[in-house]
């Protein structure tokens, strides 16, 4: 015990100041970033269902272009049994009752869309950026020189996933699609919106965009008369522009069509080529409108063409796609 006291003793008294300082001495630093809060099970439940939200429909890009590719087919087995003379009536709407069924089996054009949507997001093409500078340069440019009082310049964006001309101001836009999926974009088939367009004698745009839409449409005659509306000086004002946007395996890979056959049939409605682009994917082709053209007669509601084309000669190769465009004069039923 008295040793023990006398090593106590020995023993210097701390200062409790220094021994709050000796305690801040030996504490760790702060980390330079702070370390992210730990997630509660209820947030992480949420972010889990938000993730199997988005990928609801797709978990990657291929499985929405195989969707688009098997809808695309369907819809042209449906132009084809529409045109076959060799059956009645009653098997033709057999067939086409059967055809829509596997649509419906597919998810219907809901889901051709929400597969359009995300191959649109997942690409790093934007249609409008596309369109505006050379809307800019062929269409801005002559308002500019025309009175003050003039109109702002319109286009028509067919088969359009939103409006992407919002963030312009010096134009607008009216965007329409066969099954719209955004509240900027009014529900339309184009060829109903085109002809009354024409019946009403409303006033033309100054530009009409066809992307991506000339692919989705099964039969090569109304490919043609597609165009033949987006060219009409009804529905186009003079000396303004035509936007074709295709996927480059339209082209490229087909049997009946290439880039040169689609400007011939172009230049048949009076459209010149002003612009030509390529990427991997897409073929861009931009036409203005050089003279007055009009092919859809709405006293017979018949399109009636000054010489018909019909698909280009075929070409050789077994691994090349059906995609064709033809100008043929429409059949009056009587």
């Amino acid at each position: 015990m008295v040793g023990s006291n006398k090593k106590s003793e020995l023993r210097p008294k701390q200062n409790p100041v220094a021994k709050k300082n000796n305690k801040k001495r030996n504490k760790k630093p702060n980390p330079l970033v702070r370390p992210p809060k730990t997630q509660t099970k209820k947030y992480l439940s949420k972010k889990s269902n938000d993730q199997k939200k988005k990928n609801i429909y797709f978990s990657s890009t291929a499985e929405s272009l195989t969707l688009i590719k098997a809808y695309h087919t369907l819809n042209k087995r449906l132009e084809q049994n529409e045109r076959d003379d060799t059956i009645t009536d009653e098997e033709r709407k057999s067939n086409a009752d059967k055809i829509r069924q596997e649509q419906k089996d597919l998810g219907g054009i809901e889901k051709y869309q929400q597969a359009s949507m995300y191959g649109a997001k997942s690409s790093k093409f934007v249609c409008a950026h596309w369109v505006e500078p050379l809307l800019r340069e062929h269409i801005g440019s002559s308002k500019k020189q025309s009175s003050s009082n003039s109109k702002r310049p319109r286009i028509l964006d067919v088969g359009a996933i939103d409006n992407q001309y919002l963030q312009y101001d010096w134009f607008d836009a009216v965007p329409i699609d066969l099954n719209a999926q955004h509240k900027t974009v009014v529900q339309a088939d184009f060829f109903d919106y085109a002809i009354s367009h024409i019946e009403k004698n409303d006033d033309p745009f100054d530009a009409i965009v066809l992307s991506l839409v000339l692919n989705f449409q099964g039969d090569p005659r109304k490919r043609g008369d597609m165009l033949a509306l987006a060219a009409d000086s009804r529905l186009l004002q003079a000396g303004s522009l035509v936007y074709v946007a295709l996927p480059s395996a339209s082209l490229d890979n087909s049997r009946y069509c290439d880039e040169e056959y689609l400007i011939k049939i172009c230049e048949s409605m009076n459209l010149k080529v002003v612009e030509r682009k390529r990427s991997a994917k897409l073929a861009l082709l931009a036409f203005r409108s050089i003279d007055k053209f009009q092919a859809y007669h709405v006293a017979t509601k018949t399109f009636r063409y000054a010489k018909e084309i019909s698909r280009a000669p075929a070409k050789s190769g077994g691994e090349r796609n059906n995609f064709a465009i033809m100008l043929r004069n429409s059949v009056i039923k009587k």
